[in-house]
């Protein structure tokens, strides 16, 4: 879990979000590049993922409300 999180701040968690979006660019499952787009944690929270890049993907609204707790299978997108 990162610092932002463990101290309450979301000024961290926005920062971290915004570097996400700049280096994914679109969505990492379908592509989509329009509409709501979300920062998905590939390992979820709840099963000890961390807040760290690496854990971090963009997906569109739809990708991530259809990926709820599970991993995909498929490559990232590049």
């Amino acid at each position: 879990m990162s610092k932002a999180w463990k101290d309450g701040s979301y000024k961290g968690w926005r920062k971290i979000r915004e570097l996400v979006i700049r280096r994914d660019g679109c969505c990492q499952r379908c592509g989509e590049t329009e509409g709501q787009m979300h920062v998905d944690h590939i390992v979820p929270r709840r099963l000890s993922g961390s807040d760290h890049m690496e854990n971090l993907q963009l997906l569109c609204q739809n990708c991530n409300l259809s990926k709820g707790g599970r991993f995909f299978e498929r490559e990232v997108t590049q």
